[in-house]
C-alpha cells in the first residue's frame, strides 16, 4: 500500500471513531436546561377513548384516571410547583391481565399512552408515548402455580401505574443517579 492511500484509509478510520465517540443528539425534544428547569403546575390524564382491552381493565376504567395522576404526582414531587406547566396524559389502552394468564404466558397487563407537557399560554413543548408492562410468565409449571397464588390483578394494576409514572420521568427527566429516587422517596413531602 503506498502511503497516500493507507493515509487516507488511517484517517478515515480515524473519524469514524471520532464519529463514533461524538454525542449524539438525544430523542428528547426537551434541552438540558429546559429539562433541569421544568416545573409541573398541573397533571391531568384523560382516559375517555381508551381501549380496555380486557373485563378486569374495564373495572379499572373508572379509578384509572385519579389512581395514575396520583402517582404522577408522587413520582415528580419533587416537580410540583405552582408556576410551572400541565402534564396532559391521554391513555390509549389497558389491558389487565389475570395471575393465572400471566403465570403460564398466557397474558400480560399492558398500559399505553401519551404525555404531553404544555405551557401556560397552551403551546405543546413536548410529548412522550409511554408503553409499559407488568408481569412475566414463569419458567416451570411449579413456578407458575406458586406465582399465580401470589400475585393478583390489583398488583398487575399498582404495578403498571408506578412503571408508567417511572418511565415517563425517565423520557422527560433521563435516568436517575444511584440513589436519587430513593432520596427523592424519603424527602418527598
Amino acid at each position: 500500500m503506498s502511503p497516500l492511500p493507507r493515509r487516507a484509509f488511517m484517517l478515515s478510520l480515524l473519524a469514524g471513531a471520532v464519529a463514533a465517540c461524538a454525542p449524539q443528539p438525544g430523542s428528547n425534544p426537551l434541552g438540558r436546561e429546559a429539562r433541569a428547569r421544568l416545573r409541573i403546575a398541573r397533571i391531568e390524564v384523560v382516559t375517555t377513548g381508551a381501549a380496555f382491552e380486557s373485563t378486569r381493565a374495564a373495572e379499572s376504567a373508572s379509578r384509572l384516571g385519579p389512581d395514575l395522576r396520583a402517582t404522577l404526582r408522587q413520582e415528580f414531587s419533587d416537580r410540583i410547583s405552582g408556576d410551572g406547566v400541565t402534564m396532559s396524559v391521554e391513555i390509549a389502552r389497558m389491558n389487565l391481565a389475570g395471575s393465572v394468564g400471566t403465570a403460564f404466558g398466557r397474558d400480560r397487563s399492558r398500559l399505553q399512552g401519551t404525555v404531553r407537557l404544555v405551557d401556560d399560554a397552551g403551546r405543546l413543548l413536548a410529548t412522550y408515548p409511554v408503553q409499559v408492562e407488568a408481569g412475566t410468565a414463569a419458567e416451570t409449571r411449579t413456578g407458575a402455580v406458586a406465582r399465580a397464588t401470589v400475585t393478583t390483578a390489583e398488583g398487575f394494576y399498582r404495578a403498571l401505574l408506578r412503571t408508567f409514572a417511572r418511565e415517563t420521568r425517565t423520557q422527560i427527566l433521563g435516568a436517575d443517579l444511584p440513589g436519587q429516587r430513593i432520596l427523592r422517596q424519603v424527602t418527598a413531602d
